[in-house]
């Protein structure tokens, strides 16, 4: 089995008082997702979340609640593993960040087909993994002090 590390965030913003979540729509498995990818050897997880999010939105002003990381540790094991002949498994680490600048402008148009801005309640619809609504959730409390 080999490990894969991808680090991305739960980015959001206030609007109305109440915050809302950037998702993104993946290229490849064409789901709605969180902001994440893939760990290069020379980065700490916040530089990977950092580079990641502004690949896939186009956002750089970004301020990270400190006492916010969660891991999702999942095996991966389908056809595309199989050919490799080895499972993965997959942590994935979530921080938690306000944006604090412009809107999504660009994104990398070959992993990313579309992204936008929706509540609490649209985000957990849309999100597929049992998983992501959790930490999802998590983040909400976080922001909302509990409520």
């Amino acid at each position: 089995m080999v490990k894969e590390t991808s680090c991305g965030a739960i980015v959001y913003k206030i609007k109305s008082a109440s915050p809302v979540f950037l998702l993104v729509k993946s290229v490849k498995g064409n789901r709605w997702g969180l902001p994440k990818g893939h760990m290069e050897k020379s980065e700490t997880e916040r530089e990977t979340a950092i580079r990641e999010i502004f690949e896939e939105t186009g956002i750089k002003q970004l301020q990270f609640d400190d006492t916010f990381r969660q891991e999702d540790i999942y095996i991966i094991d389908n056809e595309e593993t199989e050919k490799l002949g080895y499972k993965i498994e997959k942590h994935v680490i979530y921080f938690l960040a306000l944006s604090t600048g412009q809107e999504v402008l660009e994104y990398d148009r070959s992993e990313i087909s579309e992204s936008k801005w929706v509540n609490f309640q649209e985000a957990k619809k849309l999100l597929l993994f049992h998983n992501s609504k959790e930490i999802l959730s998590l983040a909400y409390k976080k922001i909302t002090g509990g409520n």
